[in-house]
C-alpha cells in the first residue's frame, strides 16, 4: 500500500512536465512586421517543476511572478506558465531609454509560443509606457524555423 502512494506521489509531480509544450533546440525568427531573432530554448525538470532556458534565460513555468534585479538596478518580473499546448512568457521591466526623457520606460511584454511541427510560433505583445507619453502597443507574429 505505501509503494502504491510513493508511485502516485511520484507520478503526480510528473504531471506538469506532461501539460508543457516540448520546446527545444536553437532557432531563426522572422516576422512580416518586425526584425529577424533568433534563440535558444531548453525545457528540464528542477525539484518537481517545469523550467525552460530562453538564452540563458530561466523561467520556471509555475505561473508565480518571480523578480530579480538586473546590473542596471530595475527589477525584471518574470511569469511563465503552460497553458495547453503554448508557452506563455511575460516580462515586466524598466529601462532607461532615450525615448523616455522622464524615466524609466516601462516595458510589459508578453510572449506565446506555440509549436508547429519542428517550427515554433512566436507571439508577442509589447506594451511601453512613458510617464509623459501615451503608451505604445508593438505586436510581433514571428515563425522560428529550427537551424
Amino acid at each position: 500500500m505505501v509503494k502504491i502512494i510513493l508511485n502516485l506521489f511520484i507520478v503526480s509531480l510528473a504531471v506538469p512536465a506532461f501539460a508543457c509544450p516540448e520546446l527545444r533546440g536553437n532557432f531563426d525568427c522572422v516576422s512580416d512586421s518586425g526584425p529577424v531573432n533568433s534563440f535558444i530554448i531548453s525545457k528540464g525538470a528542477e525539484k518537481g517543476q517545469v523550467i525552460y532556458q530562453i538564452n540563458g534565460t530561466k523561467l520556471v513555468a509555475n505561473g508565480i511572478p518571480e523578480t530579480r534585479h538586473k546590473g542596471d538596478g530595475f527589477p525584471t518580473t518574470y511569469t511563465t506558465s503552460c497553458e495547453g499546448e503554448n508557452l506563455r512568457a511575460r516580462m515586466q521591466t524598466q529601462v532607461s531609454s532615450a525615448i523616455c526623457p522622464s524615466l524609466p520606460l516601462e516595458i510589459d511584454s508578453i510572449t506565446v509560443f506555440t509549436r508547429k511541427g519542428d517550427d515554433i510560433i512566436m507571439d508577442d505583445v509589447t506594451m511601453t509606457s512613458c510617464p509623459d507619453r501615451a503608451p505604445m502597443h508593438i505586436r510581433h507574429i514571428f515563425t522560428c524555423k529550427r537551424k
